[in-house]
């Protein structure tokens, strides 16, 4: 069965993944510099297969048993034939920090934090 690396039943560690191909978000995002540094720190250079900018793609071809993926929680999507399972490694996760000044503060300011806030709390 395919298999991206997420969330959900029984964790891997990064390290069983080494010999698999994987299908990779381009160089030059943070998803691709956190995947980088999460293979490194884990020991092993990893087999590239392909690279894309979407998640949507990264999941589509995995769905198809071309590679494998790492996939944060927010970028899942359910409508795949997919095995999510959690990360093993001890800096799997990223921070993301979103700061406002009090003053000028507008509607659509608001109305961002707010849904920031709930995504943050579903992922918890």
């Amino acid at each position: 069965m395919p298999k991206i690396v997420g969330t959900a039943a029984r964790a891997l560690a990064l390290t069983s993944l080494a010999g698999e191909a994987w299908v990779v978000i381009r160089g030059g995002s943070a998803a691709r510099a956190q995947f980088d540094r999460l293979v490194s720190e884990a020991g092993f250079e990893p087999r590239i297969r392909f690279e894309t900018e979407s998640y949507d793609v990264a999941q589509a071809l995995v769905a198809t048993g071309y590679g494998v993926a790492l996939v944060s929680r927010m970028a899942r999507r359910r409508d795949l034939h997919l095995s999510f399972r959690p990360v093993v490694h001890r800096r799997a996760r990223r921070t993301v920090h979103a700061l406002r000044s009090d003053t000028g503060v507008t509607d659509l300011t608001l109305t961002f934090e707010r849904l920031l806030r709930s995504a943050a709390a579903d992922l918890a």
